[in-house]
């Protein structure tokens, strides 16, 4: 992935606004993760960094389009990404677990602070502003569980199951709502 790496000791007092634009902060995760997504319009970020005595106060936004699997059909949709955020960084303390992941925030190499990762951050806003379950329109019919054919093409020709035939009885049942 594509590291962005900003020293906290470098931004002044009142805090400094960064632009992030670059294509491989995105796509190169999207690569390693062999993720079924496609950036369709250019991903643009703003974060705001206000370093405090225990960490990082960070605000941005995130924006473009992301083709992404329908969760019932598999076709490709477009996901419009408009995200905002606002998060507290803490500095990882020295009885922190040496196992914790930090991936956006560590020391300094010469020991001196810390740094913050804008590319690890953003990529996890990224995650986080997509859908659960995006869909390509609120009518998809999805696939059919046994032959796999689009059924927002048209019917297939498989033969469905009425069901189990003991709870045949309770097929024309109606309950009347008083």
């Amino acid at each position: 992935m594509h590291q962005i790496w900003v020293p906290l000791n470098d931004i002044p007092s009142g805090g400094q606004e960064y632009e992030v634009d670059e294509a491989s902060v995105w796509a190169a995760p999207i690569k390693e993760f062999s993720l079924p997504y496609q950036v369709a319009e250019p991903l643009r970020a703003t974060v705001f960094l206000l370093p405090q005595e225990d960490g990082v106060l960070v605000r941005g936004t995130l924006g473009g389009k992301v083709s992404v699997p329908c969760d019932r059909c598999a076709e490709p949709t477009l996901v419009a990404v408009e995200h905002r955020f606002e998060s507290f960084e803490p500095f990882p303390g020295e009885d922190d677990d040496a196992d914790v992941d930090t991936e956006v925030l560590r020391p300094v190499p010469e020991g001196k602070g810390f740094e913050i990762s804008l590319s690890g951050l953003l990529w996890e806003e990224f995650l986080l502003a997509l859908p659960v379950k995006p869909l390509c329109g609120g009518a998809c019919k999805g696939l059919c569980p046994s032959c796999g054919k689009n059924l927002n093409e048209g019917p297939c020709a498989c033969a469905h199951e009425e069901g189990d035939p003991r709870l045949a009885v309770l097929r024309g049942v109606r309950i009347d709502k008083h």
